[in-house]
């Protein structure tokens, strides 16, 4: 196929489509290098002259981010589609700097399936920024970018790398709401408004950093306020199987109009701070004169331990333990109720007292382990017997002596899933 040919805007030299996809190529894989992005092909083609160097990168940076964008569906494509597919691995891989193990898990694709849909979803990014080359639209744009970041765009810069520098885990929708609410009450009780909080009892678990979480909370919230209508607001939480919607309704229309809420620093901030996430957030009109702030939080998929046990004080001190932590939890008594788990479903973990009632411990061991299906799964050995070398030689991941302390369960629970998650 003949390539098209693009003049590049400093010269006179040619070069190829090709040649272009590779620039993009580059480009994406330095996205946050400032200075390797400077040197860019892309920074003559696309965003021209410019003052400095770093403004030069945050401008390359800035049309990358708009071509990743420009394969979102619309609003009424139900997340998690194929339609996402394209958006969300190369947001995942360039924008949130995932190993490809975690977004091959996330986004339910093997290692070949990643590689080609990345290079599909590239292509399509790739055609965007051609498109905007050949028409020269690189010329308005750098009009528009070409001076400093200004302070509210400085500090979504920042909030994005705490963000994607922060240690994430599973946390509790639960207790960031709780937390959010805490903090932004004092500002209710000055302004006299109330927050009328509809959603379930038991919220699921998000993966991220509660602090980060918890700041988006607080944005949307202090943002809502200083548009709020007569009455109170009201913060609504409907739930699916991949995300939470949260929707802060009753903000008044003409406030909203005449601020211009889409540029209000807490709100673009916490958009920022939400593509970290895998979240979205827009604007919803209610009624004619009411207004409504609307966002995600993806949740996160529980992981799922299986514990082997007769022992219902053991069983009841691991769900106490492990549940409010966000782990799922499945039971078997004996090893028919093993096999009959294992057939539904293989977990992630697996807590085995060795010493029960007309069973063998040892003998389940050995099986989950000679197994194919399930050889991969860790087994932490919990019991009252002392033989952690053998426990060891048989394949288990650790061994634990009952009594075991919540403390030294949790710690060895997480620390068996972090390795399992590095060698994955």
């Amino acid at each position: 196929m003949v390539q098209d040919k693009v003049h590049l805007l400093a010269g006179d030299h040619v070069i190829s489509r090709e040649c272009f996809a590779g620039y993009v190529r580059d480009a994406l894989a330095d996205f946050y290098d400032p200075g390797r992005l400077q040197t860019s092909p892309l920074v003559d083609l696309l965003v021209g002259q410019v003052a400095t160097s770093d403004t030069a990168a945050s401008s390359l940076r800035q049309f990358l981010r708009k071509a990743i964008e420009s394969l979102k569906p619309e609003e009424s494509v139900p997340f998690g589609r194929r339609e996402w597919l394209g958006y969300r691995l190369l947001w995942l891989f360039h924008i949130q700097s995932r190993p490809i193990v975690e977004i091959c898990e996330e986004l339910g694709l093997s290692r070949t399936s990643f590689y080609r849909c990345h290079q599909e979803a590239l292509e399509a990014a790739v055609s965007y920024l051609w498109r905007i080359q050949r028409e020269s639209v690189a010329t308005d744009a750098t009009a528009k970018a070409g001076g400093a970041l200004s302070s509210d765009e400085e500090a979504q810069e920042e909030a994005i790398k705490v963000a994607r520098a922060s240690r994430r885990r599973s946390t509790s929708l639960n207790a960031v709401l709780e937390a959010a609410q805490h903090t932004i009450q004092p500002l209710l009780d000055e302004q006299r408004l109330g927050l009328d909080i509809q959603a379930p009892s038991s919220l699921p678990f998000a993966y991220g950093d509660p602090a980060i979480l918890r700041q988006i909370f607080l944005n949307v919230l202090a943002e809502g306020l200083k548009l709020a209508a007569s009455g109170p607001l009201q913060l609504a939480v409907t739930l699916d199987e991949e995300e939470t919607t949260w929707r802060l309704c009753g903000l008044e229309g003409f406030k909203v109009i005449e601020q211009d809420i889409e540029r209000l620093p807490g709100i673009l901030l916490s958009r920022s701070l939400l593509d970290v996430y895998g979240g979205r957030l827009w604007l919803e009109t209610e009624t004619r004169e009411t207004w409504a702030i609307a966002f995600t939080i993806p949740t996160a998929k529980p992981r799922t331990i299986l514990v082997i046990d007769d022992n219902e004080d053991a069983i009841l001190r691991y769900q106490r333990c492990l549940q409010p932590q966000g782990y799922a939890l499945r039971v078997a008594h004996s090893g028919e109720e093993v096999r009959a788990h294992l057939s539904d479903a293989l977990p992630d973990l697996v807590l085995l007292d060795v010493l029960m009632p007309q069973e063998d411990g040892w003998d389940i061991l050995q099986s989950l382990k000679t197994l194919p299906e399930t050889a991969s799964i860790p087994v932490v050995i919990c019991s009252v017997l002392s033989q952690p070398h053998l426990a060891l030689a048989l394949g288990a991941a650790e061994v634990l002596r009952k009594p075991i302390s919540e403390e030294t369960l949790l710690a060895t629970v997480k620390k068996v899933l972090a390795l399992e998650d590095t060698v994955g």
